[in-house]
């Protein structure tokens, strides 16, 4: 911006500052580009030149608005901080308040008063993922109102709701469901590398319908 040389420095700086606001609004409030690290949701994440990237890798576009207008849904892709944590996740959403989980002889059931004892398909799971979830002392969950059950893509490479978002086992001071305030958006597309871009897809849309 440069001031016009009929402008006041008042009116320059009033609309200085009404830009700055613009910008840091966007910045904070409706979206933010994060990159993604580690191989916990891969191959749905992470997956370039056909391998599963260990450490930092594609940037995806997160909408921090979608959740000021309707409530997290099953099957969505969020980043999020894990209660007690500093440093931002990435998983997918697989029980939402009401629901209950069981993970039996590797497969995730879902029960709710729609549904009862609904095999979830996970066709965004690899084949050394797909019917081998791994339980970690719990393998039944009950979602309560307000918070959220997440696990990673990559099962067999992620701390999620199952370890209480850590290496250790759920105990009476770590709780495995996630606080709807510490949702940070919901991840949308990838943006980078460029010839990876696409929409991340919500499989789940389809079982259960958009709310």
């Amino acid at each position: 911006m440069i001031k016009e040389e009929n402008q006041s420095w008042k009116s320059f700086f009033i609309e200085l500052s009404l830009l700055i606001a613009v910008v840091l609004f966007v910045r904070f409030y409706i979206f933010q580009i994060f990159r993604i690290s580690g191989p916990s949701m891969c191959p749905t994440l992470n997956w370039i030149n056909n391998e599963c990237e260990n450490g930092k890798g594609e940037f995806v576009f997160v909408n921090e608005l979608f959740y000021h207008f309707q409530p997290p849904n099953r099957g969505d892709i969020i980043i999020f901080k894990p209660p007690g944590g500093k440093v931002y996740f990435i998983k997918r959403i697989m029980g939402i308040p009401g629901d209950k989980i069981e993970i039996k002889n590797g497969k995730v059931y879902l029960s709710n008063t729609e549904v009862s004892n609904f095999l979830l398909p996970e066709s965004f799971l690899s084949g050394t993922n797909k019917s081998r979830t791994a339980v970690f002392g719990i393998d039944t969950f009950e979602v309560p109102e307000d918070h959220y059950l997440v696990f990673g893509d990559n099962r067999a490479k992620s701390s999620d709701s199952r370890q209480c978002f850590s290496s250790l086992k759920c105990n009476d001071e770590n709780s495995p469901y996630l606080p709807r305030e510490n949702i940070r958006g919901k991840a949308e597309f990838i943006i980078w590398p460029f010839w990876r871009f696409r929409w991340i897809e919500n499989e789940f849309d389809e079982l259960f319908g958009k709310k």
